[in-house]
């Protein structure tokens, strides 16, 4: 698990976004991510939703992915300018939310 301090100097050493940097930008959240065991969500589609009739492994498996997302999304918005974030679509997934940024 990694320590409080360690996630901030991973989180704070992400370059903010900006019009330029967006391939340098991507490649350092995702080595932080991956850094972090928090690339799950990027690399793995949402799994299906649980039942009741889910077994452990499932619901495991849905944990993760939902740690994931939340991380990852938290991250990269921390790293772009509230102007960009509000030319951004709202989005709850990851994956989706880095690929409205490449276009």
């Amino acid at each position: 698990m990694n320590s409080t301090s360690s996630i901030s100097a991973n989180v704070n050493n992400i370059h903010v976004l900006d019009s330029t940097n967006f391939k340098k930008w991507k490649e350092h959240v995702i080595i932080v991510l991956k850094c972090m065991d928090l690339d799950y969500a990027l690399r793995e589609d949402c799994p299906p939703e649980l039942t009741s009739a889910s077994t452990a492994e499932q619901r495991s498996t849905m944990k993760k992915w939902e740690r994931s997302n939340c991380m990852s999304l938290m991250i990269m918005k921390h790293s772009i300018p509230k102007v960009i974030r509000g030319a951004i679509l709202e989005e709850t997934r990851a994956k989706t939310f880095l690929d409205q940024i490449a276009n």
